[in-house]
C-alpha cells in the first residue's frame, strides 16, 4: 500500500510539472478551437460534506475548484447552453474561431443546487442537469453510495463481527467472491466495480443483507434536487435532460423496460415547468446501437455518453456524443484544469 500512495504522489508531482509547464506555453489552448468541449460533473461539494463520508474520487470536485473553473471557462471559452449546440448544428452560425464549452451534470444532486447554481449565476454560466426523473424530489439513495456508506459503516464494527459479515454475504452471494468486502475507499471502489454488471434486483438483496448484517439502516436524507427546486434553477439558465427513469443500466433491461426508461423520463420532464432540453444521457455511460435507436426513437435530438472526446462543427454522431469528465484530484489548479481540458490525461 505505501508504494502503491508513493506511486500515486510521484505521478500527481509529473502531471502537477507538465501542467504548469503547459500553461506557460503560448497559445496553450488553441488545439480546442473549432471544437466543441463538452463536460461532465457530478457533485460539487464543500469540504465539511466530503470529511462526512466516502465519494468515490472520479465523482466530485469541491465548491471552491467548481467556482475556479467556471472562472476559468469563462475567460478562455465560449460558454454556451447545451441547447444553443443542437441549434448551431441544425441552423448553422458555427464560427470555427471559437472555443466552445457546454457544461453538464449528471445524476441532478441536491449539492448542484446548493453549491453549484450560485456560481452558475454569478457568473451567468448555462448548464444542463440530467435526471433519473423517478429520484427527484425522493430520499431515494442511488446503490453506490449506500455501497460506500456501508463500507465506511462496517469500519465502526469490530474485525472478527466484518469478517463474519462478509463471510455470510460472499456465501449468499457468490459472484462477491475476492471482491474485498473492506472498509476503505479502495474497497468501495471496487465493490461498486463488482455489482455493475449485476441485475438491480440482485443489487438491492445485497444491500438489504448487508446491512442486516451490520443491523444498521442505511439513512434516507435526501440527495436529489426536488421539482421545485428545478423550477428555480431553470429561471436561471439551467437546463434539464433525461438520465432516463431509474438510473438503471439500460443495456441490461430488455427491450421493452429500456424504452420505457426512456420514453417515460422524457414524457415526465415535458410535464414539469422546467426547461426540458431532448437530450439523453445514458446511465453509467452504458449503450449500444440498438439503445441509441431507441433513444432516437422516443423523440430526442441527441444523446450523451461518457467517452472521453470533443465535438466539431459537422458533428454526424449526435447520439453518441463526447464528454469531458471533471473531477477534484487532477483538475484543482487552473494549470491542471487547462490540461485535463486539452486531453493529456488521456494521451495515449
Amino acid at each position: 500500500m505505501g508504494t502503491l500512495k508513493a506511486v500515486g504522489r510521484a505521478k500527481g508531482w509529473a502531471r502537477r510539472c507538465a501542467a504548469g509547464l503547459y500553461s506557460l506555453a503560448p497559445g496553450h489552448l488553441e488545439r480546442l478551437r473549432g471544437k466543441a468541449t463538452i463536460l461532465t460533473y457530478h457533485r460539487v461539494l464543500s469540504v465539511k460534506e466530503l470529511e462526512a463520508g466516502y465519494v468515490q474520487p472520479g465523482m466530485y470536485v469541491t465548491a471552491e475548484t467548481f467556482a475556479m473553473q467556471m472562472q476559468f471557462l469563462k475567460e478562455n471559452f465560449s460558454v454556451i447552453a447545451l441547447g444553443e449546440l443542437l441549434r448551431l448544428w441544425s441552423d448553422g452560425g458555427w464560427d470555427a474561431g471559437r472555443r466552445y464549452c457546454v457544461v453538464t451534470f449528471d445524476d441532478g444532486w441536491l449539492d448542484n443546487y446548493l453549491h453549484a447554481l450560485p456560481v452558475l449565476k454569478r457568473l451567468g454560466v448555462p448548464a444542463t442537469v440530467f435526471l433519473p426523473t423517478e429520484f427527484v424530489g425522493t430520499d431515494r439513495w442511488y446503490w453506490p453510495d449506500q455501497v460506500a456508506w456501508l463500507c465506511v459503516h462496517a469500519r465502526w464494527r469490530d474485525e472478527e463481527r466484518r469478517r463474519k459479515a462478509a463471510g455470510a454475504l460472499e456465501r449468499e452471494f457468490p459472484w462477491l467472491a475476492g471482491a474485498g468486502l473492506t472498509a476503505d475507499g479502495a474497497g468501495a471502489d471496487a465493490l461498486i466495480e463488482r455489482c455493475k454488471p449485476q441485475p438491480q434486483d440482485r443489487i438491492d438483496a445485497l444491500l438489504a443483507a448487508w446491512a442486516r448484517q451490520l443491523e444498521v439502516v442505511i439513512p434516507r436524507e435526501r440527495q436529489v434536487i426536488d421539482w421545485a427546486e428545478a423550477q428555480e434553477m431553470s429561471t436561471a439558465g439551467v437546463s434539464f435532460g433525461s438520465h432516463s427513469a431509474t438510473h438503471r443500466i439500460l443495456t441490461h433491461l430488455d427491450a421493452d423496460e429500456a424504452r420505457r426508461e426512456i420514453e417515460g423520463s422524457w414524457a415526465t420532464l415535458c410535464a414539469k415547468p422546467v426547461a426540458a432540453v431532448p437530450v439523453f444521457c445514458y446511465p453509467n455511460g452504458d449503450w449500444s446501437a440498438e439503445v441509441a435507436r431507441w433513444v432516437e426513437a422516443a423523440g430526442y435530438a441527441a444523446a450523451v455518453t461518457t467517452e472521453f472526446g470533443y465535438e466539431g462543427e459537422g458533428s454526424a454522431e449526435r447520439f453518441s456524443l463526447k464528454r469531458i469528465n471533471v473531477h477534484d484530484d487532477v483538475t484543482r489548479t487552473p494549470a491542471l484544469f487547462a490540461f485535463h481540458l486539452a486531453g493529456f490525461n488521456h494521451a495515449r
